[in-house]
C-alpha cells in the first residue's frame, strides 16, 4: 500500500449514481486497503452519513432524490471536517467544486491513479 494514511477508521463514502463510476473508485480505493461504502444516490448518501459519518466523500453533483451540493451540506452538518472529493462531468467542475466546499475535484473520465492520489491528499489532511 501507498501513502502514509493507514486505512483504519478512514471510511470513504463513494456518491455517484454511475454503477461504473462507483465499480471503479471502489476497485481503486479497496485495492489500496481503504474500506469503501457506496451509494448509488443522493438520498442513500444522506442516509449513510446519518448512519456513520465517513472520513472522505467522493461525491457526483448529479444524483437522483438529493443532489451532490445537498448532499455536501448535510455532510458538513454532521461532521464539519469532512473532506469531499469532487468527482463530475460538469464542465465547470471548479467552480462547482469551490460552491460545495471541496478540497480538490477530478473532471470525468478520471485517471485512477490520479483518483487514489486525490483521496490520499483528503485522508493526509484529516490526520496531519
Amino acid at each position: 500500500m501507498t501513502g502514509s494514511v493507514s486505512p483504519q477508521g478512514s471510511s470513504i463514502l463513494v456518491a455517484d449514481d454511475d454503477p461504473g463510476v462507483r465499480y471503479v473508485v471502489r476497485w481503486a480505493l479497496e485495492g489500496e486497503g481503504l474500506p469503501v461504502t457506496m451509494a448509488a444516490n443522493g438520498g442513500e448518501a444522506l442516509k449513510a452519513i446519518a448512519d456513520s459519518p465517513p472520513s472522505l466523500i467522493v461525491l457526483d453533483l448529479t444524483m437522483p432524490l438529493a443532489t451532490g451540493s445537498e448532499v455536501a451540506r448535510r455532510a458538513r452538518e454532521a461532521k464539519a471536517e469532512t473532506p469531499i472529493l469532487l468527482v463530475t462531468g460538469d464542465g465547470r467542475a471548479r467552480e462547482k467544486a469551490q460552491a460545495i466546499g471541496a478540497y480538490a475535484y477530478l473532471e470525468k473520465p478520471f485517471d485512477v491513479t490520479e483518483l487514489v492520489a486525490a483521496v490520499r491528499q483528503g485522508l493526509d489532511s484529516i490526520h496531519a
